[in-house]
């Protein structure tokens, strides 16, 4: 009977760590990922948070920085404290890998929940990125089909405090505390503290009323956690009855579907994990505000297309400025500054981006590279029509112009970097300011 039971937990066991292991991966992932991140704003780093949140299992994403500057996904920025400095007494610039942090419970959601903390660099600023998941997912995992789910699995910290049992109400009782009137036939309440505070595995048998119960404990080797097992004498007895009645057969098939079930979940997780990177390797691309690709990934994307190019290619670059971008903000706040921003990135997206490459290169500025001999005369009229026409709803419904002023340069691309066609068209960006803004340059 031992030998079932001690297979429950065990499997048990590796079903767990296996998660714990995925977990860590992804955030480690992730944060290499963010690490390479183009992020300008404080606003970039909370969109990206947010993403993080919405396109994977994590309860709560943050970003804290090495002297304490808190970024969340649900709450914002949340300024700098200095206890934010430590994860579990270790300060955050001593963590080289990820870690687990303790469980708690958190009244505001009503649920006990742990991080897992990577290093990261969002910004340029050194920090951790911390995903914090729901400790009431785990028990899913717990295979216990063996037994039919008469058997009772628990996760238990290596202290003897319960993680997660059956109710959220149980997280923290001293399970120690909870044996040490029983009777034990086998092992003790002492002997089972001793063998959890040496990572061993054990069993033992114990009387609570009229029953007699079988317990099986062992660790899971990613984090400070045993998987508790535990069934009356009586239950197991008239499981392993039905078992011997199907014979061997039953056995193999469900050895079989067990190494099934834990093949799908890490088939699963592979993909989950390949598709959440993809998702943020494309965030980490993009520009927060207005959809368009960043700086570093416009200039990354131009600079791969101009060294694909042959010798005698051509190409348009065109470095789009608002006109007294600083009154636009001053006069009618930052939410109208940015959705000015927005409506400018979508017409150039909507004018040039089936055909060409459309970024926002910091501030007010905005570039777009069109590859190819492209007709002068076309990329005149569609530029000089946003010019014209560039009106942005105000949020009491009135159609408002917005000047724009636009530098164009055409090149030979065998002649040509990105940052040496970028200052011939800003040059003629500086030429089309000078001479009375809300006009084309060349």
């Amino acid at each position: 009977m031992r030998s079932q039971i001690e297979a429950v937990q065990k499997n048990s066991a590796l079903l767990i760590q296996n998660e714990l292991d995925y977990l860590k991966n992804l955030t480690a992932s992730m944060a290499l990922t963010l690490s390479h991140a183009e992020l300008q704003t404080d606003e970039d780093i909370l969109q990206i948070l947010e993403g993080y949140a919405e396109t994977s299992n994590v309860v709560r994403a943050l970003f804290v920085t090495f002297d304490g500057c808190t970024y969340t996904s649900y709450d914002g920025y949340q300024g700098q404290n200095e206890e934010n400095t430590r994860l579990d007494g270790v300060l955050l610039s001593e963590i080289r890998e990820p870690v687990f942090s303790q469980p708690f419970y958190t009244d505001e959601l009503d649920e006990v929940i742990f991080g897992v903390v990577a290093p990261v660099t969002m910004g340029g600023i050194p920090g951790v990125l911390v995903s914090s998941y729901n400790i009431r997912e785990f028990p899913s995992l717990l295979e216990n089909s063996l037994l039919d789910g008469t058997a009772q699995i628990g996760i238990v910290s290596s202290a003897g405090k319960v993680v997660s049992g059956e109710t959220s109400d149980q997280f923290g009782l001293d399970i120690f505390d909870a044996l040490s009137d029983l009777t034990f036939e086998q092992s003790s309440a002492e002997a089972m503290r001793a063998d959890f505070a040496e990572g061993k595995q054990g069993f033992s048998v114990y009387s609570a009323g009229d029953a007699v119960h079988y317990c099986t404990y062992g660790p899971i080797d990613a984090n400070d956690w045993y998987v508790v097992v535990t069934i009356t004498e009586n239950s197991l007895r008239g499981k392993l009855v039905n078992l011997e009645q199907y014979g061997l057969w039953l056995t193999v098939e469900l050895v079989v579907i067990m190494l099934g079930l834990l093949c799908a979940i890490v088939v699963g997780r592979l993909r989950e994990q390949k598709r959440i990177q993809a998702i943020l390797e494309r965030a980490a691309q993009v520009d927060g505000l207005t959809g368009v690709y960043n700086r570093k990934a416009v200039e990354d994307a131009i600079t791969q297309s101009i060294s694909e190019a042959g010798e005698n290619a051509s190409a348009t670059l065109l470095v789009i400025d608002l006109d007294d971008f600083k009154n636009i903000n001053d006069e009618g706040g930052h939410l109208w500054g940015d959705a000015v921003l927005r409506e400018c990135a979508s017409r150039l997206q909507d004018a040039f981006g089936a055909a060409g490459i459309v970024g926002r290169i910091g501030g007010d500025e905005f570039v777009v590279y069109l590859p190819g001999d492209w007709d002068v005369d076309q990329v005149e009229e569609k530029t000089n029509a946003l010019i014209r026409d560039f009106y942005v709803l105000t949020d009491a419904g009135e159609r408002k112009k917005v000047s724009i002023s636009v530098g164009m340069a055409r090149a030979s691309l065998g002649k040509n970097s990105f940052l040496s066609l970028y200052q011939l068209a800003d040059a003629a960006l500086y030429r089309a300011k000078q001479t009375g803004k809300s006009k084309l340059s060349d």
